[in-house]
């Protein structure tokens, strides 16, 4: 597996038939490949890397910026359950009302990455994809839930419940904790409520969305 973080959170992408995008790219290869992403402050809603198993990605250079050039074909990502796409439809959704239209999630042809692009023609200043990593916090709980090589279980159900705990002290006091057991712990954690549709619960995940994030990149990984 080749290993090769970008500098910048959102690196401008060739798109199939070579047209450019935006495009971040979450090729999550196990626990390796977690513990590669770049760290962004405090909440992130956008994360790029490129590190993929089974379709190695290049970088070029236009300029100083990077440029990630994926060698397989991007295709709509495979989504597990309605809670996985109604989380990633509310970044999308979030993410435009503060500015910066993505399409996505993508896969490539091994089904092994995530990322977003920008919409043809969209433009993103460092301003408006930071404000977009404060307000957005579904991206971090999307990525954190979703099943892309092998998972850490016990460090996982550890985030899990620790999240869970953050948003009982913060305005919901009789938030779930994941009824882990020996089935899936991705399953038990999509099992939680998502209520995207409010603003309150998002700010509540905007605080509490730090165990999940310490999940994907821990520190000294």
């Amino acid at each position: 597996m080749r290993v090769d973080a970008p500098q910048s959170p959102l690196d401008p992408g060739t798109a199939p038939g070579g047209q450019r995008g935006w495009a971040a790219s979450l090729a999550l290869g196990g626990r390796r490949a977690r513990q590669i992403l770049p760290r962004l402050p405090l909440l992130l809603a956008l994360l790029a890397m490129g590190c993929t198993a089974g379709a190695t990605p290049r970088h070029s250079t236009e300029g100083s910026i990077p440029v990630v050039i994926p060698s397989s074909v991007y295709r709509p990502f495979p989504y597990d359950n309605a809670a996985q796409r109604a989380t990633f439809e509310a970044f999308i959704a979030c993410a435009a009302a503060h500015g910066i239209r993505y399409e996505g999630p993508l896969t490539d042809s091994t089904g092994e990455s995530l990322f977003f692009r920008l919409a043809p023609g969209e433009k993103a200043s460092s301003a408006n994809r930071q404000s977009v990593n404060t307000a957005c916090p579904q991206m971090m709980v999307g990525t954190f839930g979703t099943r892309i090589g092998s998972v850490d279980v016990p460090r996982f159900e550890r985030a899990a419940t620790e999240f869970a705990g953050c948003m009982r002290s913060h305005g919901y006091p009789n938030y779930p904790v994941p009824a882990f057991g020996e089935g899936d712990p991705l399953r038990a954690f999509w099992g939680l409520p998502m209520d995207w549709s409010s603003g309150a619960f998002t700010e509540a995940v905007q605080a509490c969305v730090h165990p999940l994030q310490e999940y994907v990149f821990p520190e000294g990984g």
